[in-house]
């Protein structure tokens, strides 16, 4: 290896022993000086959604500074078939320096692949350099979890554990007659390595942690996980009969094995262990057949015509028979016309310039006609869920978006950086790409800093997704002090945009509404309602949201006390934006959440 210019490509390599920590690439730059970097995966395998953390450390023994560049391909392998997301990363050092970070890298979901007998090879490619070294590359292939919820569990509880788990996991897909798997129960993880991001949670459905895990946290990497809780995650803490009640944990009651806890649109759960073995048959039941967040990405909006937001988007022809037409007029144009008339016998040499001709114009007949027809940009529908909770400063927004494309001259658009965008595939019809089946058009996908690109959108095409970010806010809905005992309560919106019917249920299990609309700084008296109106009014609140959503805002709400949950038309400063040429209309907007006590 030239040692000056050859840089270093790092692979994300599995750890040989259930349960071992994931092997650090170590290479050198510069033996003379020492620069050097490491990469190392944070949990093992990465799950099949969602966002993989990678920790980088790098060294910089020159006596120059020093910009580290990463490009990752996350990608999935099939016939003909191959989704990618690629990002882009810096890390900057200066002479003589070590410097460190966590990237919170996008990974490919494998749209396109359903049944069970899914291909589930995915590859991972790293490329790094320096302002000061070459480039290579390097690609490490690794299976992912298939049929089965996406599970990181933690050192503690896979050392003694996971071997067993993978083969009964194993055992139960034979026996159930589901086809291949890939004999991986969940992802294996060292609490230490966690980052203080929800992001990097993202893709799975379940964490699973020892209850001296979760002691041991830093308090940073607890609020990422009860933020990830929050956008539906469920985690689930195993104790011993000797644990005592766990810090910020909420689930009550503690040191009760086994209670559940509704945590805004997931779940905490506690479950007992012995402190060294789990029953296999028992752990692998529990999860088998649960909430799989890659088949909603793939599948679960493809199944059927139930999604109010599709339906709220209406359908239009595709109006093929009218390309059909334009083909045929084209090809006797080309053909027939410009053969025997155009370019006759003895003027043959006419073909060189009419037919090109031909073609161009036809092509810009057929862009005006397009854009007669289909116009720019797009049309799209929104619905927006936004949790907000008293003592915390962040607003937890879910959004689900459905449109249809005209001719786009851009496809890029701004994110920020603690949101993640997922595309939904789609029922088949002439507008879709992305399907569920095996005729689904790849996606690629690209993420610089706040950049997206690639086919989030396209031309000519209907495409949807699902949007979850984090916001800063100090927004919440206050109880207004100061009443009589039997006075009607009093709520003040904080909110920053103005609801259009606010609901609230008060400790005793009352259910009061607002009179009317309610701007941001006023206050309102509620009136008494009966359960049955405000049953009906959440459900008609929540009809256009996707059914996974639907279910995890019906258990959230109506069931607990001290909370309000209000409709708005829009909510600026929560809604996320994404391509600007697409005209969103009839935003729907649902705000949730514990009202604030005095």
């Amino acid at each position: 290896m030239n040692r000056s210019r050859f840089l270093i490509a790092a692979f994300l390599i599995v750890a040989a022993k259930a349960g071992a920590q994931q092997t650090i690439i170590n290479e050198v730059f510069d033996k003379d000086d020492g620069t050097k970097v490491e990469v190392r995966a944070v949990f093992d395998p990465s799950p099949p959604s969602g966002c993989a953390p990678v920790r980088v450390v790098a060294t910089n023994g020159s006596a120059r500074d020093l910009t580290w560049s990463f490009e990752f391909i996350s990608g999935t392998t099939a016939f003909r078939r191959n989704n990618e997301s690629r990002s882009n990363f810096e890390l900057k050092t200066p002479p003589h320096a070590t410097g460190s970070a966590t990237f919170i890298v996008p990974v490919a979901v494998n749209y396109g692949e359903t049944g069970s007998y899914r291909y589930n090879q995915h590859n991972f490619r790293l490329s790094a350099w320096t302002n000061a070294h070459g480039v290579k590359m390097g690609t490490e292939f690794k299976s992912r979890v298939v049929n089965f919820p996406a599970i990181a569990i933690s050192k503690s509880l896979a050392d003694a554990n996971l071997t067993k788990l993978n083969d009964e996991v194993r055992r139960k897909s034979s026996s159930s007659g589901r086809g291949s798997s890939s004999e991986i129960f969940g992802s294996s993880f060292n609490p230490d390595d966690l980052p203080a991001d929800w992001l990097a949670f993202s893709g799975f459905d379940y964490v699973m942690l020892s209850a001296a895990d979760w002691e041991t946290m830093k308090t940073g990497v607890r609020l990422a996980l009860i933020q990830w809780v929050r956008f539906g995650g469920q985690l689930h803490v195993y104790v011993t009969k000797d644990s005592t009640e766990l810090t910020d944990l909420p689930c009550e009651p503690p040191g009760v094995h086994g209670p559940k806890t509704r945590w805004s649109l997931g779940e905490v759960m506690k479950y007992s262990w012995n402190g060294s073995s789990l029953d296999a048959s028992t752990v692998v039941g529990r999860y088998d057949r649960g909430t799989q967040r890659e088949d909603m990405l793939t599948s679960h909006y493809a199944s059927g015509s139930t999604w109010g937001l599709l339906k709220a988007l209406g359908g239009r022809s595709f109006a093929s028979w009218q390309v059909l037409v334009f083909l045929f007029i084209f090809g006797m144009l080309v053909g027939p016309v410009n053969l025997f008339v155009l370019a006759p016998a003895g003027r043959r040499h006419r073909l060189f310039y009419t037919t090109p001709l031909l073609s161009v114009g036809a092509s810009a007949l057929m862009i005006v006609f397009i854009l007669f027809q289909d116009g720019t940009g797009g049309t799209g529908r929104r619905f927006t869920v936004i949790n907000v909770e008293p003592g915390e400063t962040t607003g937890y927004v879910t959004q689900e978006q459905v449109s249809r494309a005209g001719m786009l001259f851009s496809s890029g658009f701004d994110l920020a950086p603690s949101a993640i965008i997922e595309p939904l595939a789609l029922p088949d019809t002439g507008w879709t790409k992305l399907k569920s089946g095996n005729e689904s058009q790849a996606t690629n996908l690209v993420m610089q800093g706040a950049k997206r690109s690639g086919n989030f959108f396209q031309s000519r095409t209907e495409q949807a997704h699902v949007i979850r970010s984090a916001v800063s806010t100090r927004a919440r809905v206050e109880l207004k002090s100061g009443g009589a005992p039997d006075a009607p309560p009093s709520l003040i919106s904080a909110l920053g945009f103005t609801v259009e019917e606010l609901f609230y249920i008060d400790d005793a299990g009352k259910t009061w509404k607002a009179e009317a609309a309610l701007a941001t700084g006023q206050a309102a008296t509620m009136e008494p309602m009966d359960d049955s109106t405000a049953r009906a009014n959440w459900e008609k609140a929540t009809s256009l949201a996707g059914a996974e959503l639907k279910n995890g805002l019906k258990n959230n709400a109506l069931t607990r006390k001290g909370v309000f949950f209000a409709t708005a038309k829009s909510a600026p400063g929560f809604t996320q934006e994404t391509l600007s040429s697409i005209r969103w209309k009839d935003d729907h907007v649902v705000v949730f959440g514990s009202v604030a006590k005095p």
